[in-house]
């Protein structure tokens, strides 16, 4: 089993299944790999923050009478003659967002507010579990995967380097890239890092050194380096912000 193969396996490993024998297999490579115990570390911190966010959301009364009273699906079989139609219907769709895609994308989007930016990237982290394009605790990987995607990722502050990583997104905020990287903090409390270019912001925050504020539950710090803006959110208090800057 390479290193690869026992991610693959781990990710799907669950308390009960510990003990049968390609966990344990995994679980015994990963003693003998710094790196990959570090993923593995990382990994368990963020599946525990998931699933303890997910155990907070009530469920429902009467949700499984209700799915069960609700109406049955009945299989519909359309007559050639509104098959043409629900094809042509199709077509007509298609060319309208292609369309609509074309003229979007040729417009070129305009800055955004930081109080704005700031609102749509902290909202984008839900209840502290984002979703994420990959999961990985090698900054050189999740780097790349940025790049490949041609979105930003500027210079990391020094002390996040040695931070386990849990993984990264990419995503846009009113027509701009942004670049997402989580990490986790040593007390298990996951920060992340949000990369834009400092031009697509119409009052990007200072270069002169990090602007911490409490946002909503979010301690949050932002600064600019004159090609990129930074915006660093976490559910931790803000020194742990302080002490990482």
């Amino acid at each position: 089993m390479d290193k690869q193969e026992a991610k693959r396996v781990l990710q799907a490993l669950r308390p009960e299944d510990a003990d049968t024998t390609a966990f344990a297999e995994a679980l015994a490579l990963v003693e003998n790999d710094p790196e990959l115990k570090i993923w593995w570390e990382a990994q368990q911190s963020f599946d525990h923050l998931v699933s303890t966010k997910l155990a907070q959301v009530p469920v429902p009364a009467g949700l499984r009478e209700n799915i069960l009273a609700a109406r049955k699906i009945k299989q519909f079989t359309p007559r050639p003659h509104i098959g043409l139609w629900l094809a042509a219907a199709a077509a007509v769709g298609i060319l309208c967002v292609v369309a609509t895609t074309l003229y979007t994308s040729s417009k070129e989007a305009g800055p955004v507010a930081s109080a704005t930016y700031d609102e749509d990237a902290l909202a984008y982290l839900g209840n502290d579990a984002p979703a994420l394009g990959m999961t990985s605790p090698d900054h050189d990987k999740i780097v790349a995967w940025l790049k490949e995607r041609n979105a930003p990722t500027g210079d990391m502050p020094s002390k996040m380097t040695a931070l386990p990583a849990v993984g990264c997104q990419k995503f846009d905020v009113q027509g701009h890239k942004v670049s997402l990287i989580c990490f986790v903090l040593a007390g298990g409390k996951l920060v992340h890092l949000f990369v834009v270019d400092e031009g697509a912001l119409s009052d990007p925050p200072s270069s002169a050194g990090p602007e911490f504020k409490q946002v909503e539950g979010w301690s949050t710090a932002a600064w600019s380096d004159g090609r990129m803006s930074y915006l660093l959110a976490t559910q931790a208090d803000s020194d742990a912000l302080r002490q990482l800057l």
